[in-house]
């Protein structure tokens, strides 16, 4: 199947989403086990493929959507299952709040058709390659397309979280050194403060101290010389003749 044209590639694309369609039809449980599968922790990053709407999807089907699987997985609804069925309750409502911001739809849309793009250009180079061998393209079936445009969104996505993640690590470990040095530096200044404050506490203790030390000082001088101007003379014997 050539991909080529663009009225093969719409009718491509419309299967695409009639089996995304069907996938949507699934179970509580088939709900349950959709979003809990390997890869899902970089697949539930993709909103449109947590809701299994299409990033054309306008603002109510949507609302119906998140509704219709709301419901699914309600832990109350799922009591056999309650933990899981909470993750993957909570999974899609952090996708509907996602998809609820302007902001945020268009960027899921941007990655979305980028992903698309991808893997078009990546089936068009194994269709090359199958041609030479005179095989088929396994992702000319539209199952197998749809899933490789979830992955490549999803890898997007868990790249861009990877960084964001180091970048708030780094961000955070910044904020630390910054408290921390600041910490550091209160403490030492504080400890100056504290210094000079006993310092000044302890001045007039100081003063009279020395002034106690000096009187002490004039007062031994002053001793010592009255004693050594006052010296009686030594008696003298008297001769007799």
């Amino acid at each position: 199947m050539s991909l080529d044209s663009s009225h093969e590639w719409t009718t491509f694309l419309s299967q695409v989403k009639a089996i995304e369609k069907k996938d949507s039809n699934m179970t509580s449980d088939q709900q349950i086990d959709r979003l809990h599968k390997p890869g899902a922790k970089y697949l539930n990053l993709n909103p449109f493929y947590v809701l299994q709407v299409d990033p054309d999807a306008s603002e109510d089907e949507i609302k119906k959507q998140f509704r219709r699987l709301s419901i699914l997985l309600h832990p109350d609804k799922n009591p056999s299952d309650r933990e899981r069925a909470t993750n993957a309750f909570e999974v899609v409502n952090k996708a509907n709040k996602l998809l609820k911001e302007e902001e945020t739809l268009e960027k899921f849309k941007v990655i979305i058709s980028d992903a698309r793009n991808r893997v078009m250009r990546m089936i068009e180079e194994k269709r090359r390659e199958a041609k030479n061998k005179g095989v088929s393209c396994p992702e000319d079936d539209p199952a197998k397309f749809s899933h490789l445009v979830n992955v490549m969104a999803s890898k997007q996505l868990a790249d861009y979280e990877i960084r964001k993640t180091d970048k708030d690590k780094k961000e955070q470990a910044e904020k630390k050194r910054a408290s921390d040095e600041a910490e550091t530096e209160a403490k030492r200044l504080k400890k100056i403060e504290d210094e000079k404050k006993k310092w000044e506490e302890t001045r007039e203790e100081r003063v009279t101290t020395w002034k106690d030390f000096q009187n002490k000082g004039k007062k031994k001088k002053k001793t010592k010389h009255m004693l050594g101007t006052y010296k009686p003379p030594k008696p003298r014997l008297e001769e007799r003749r």
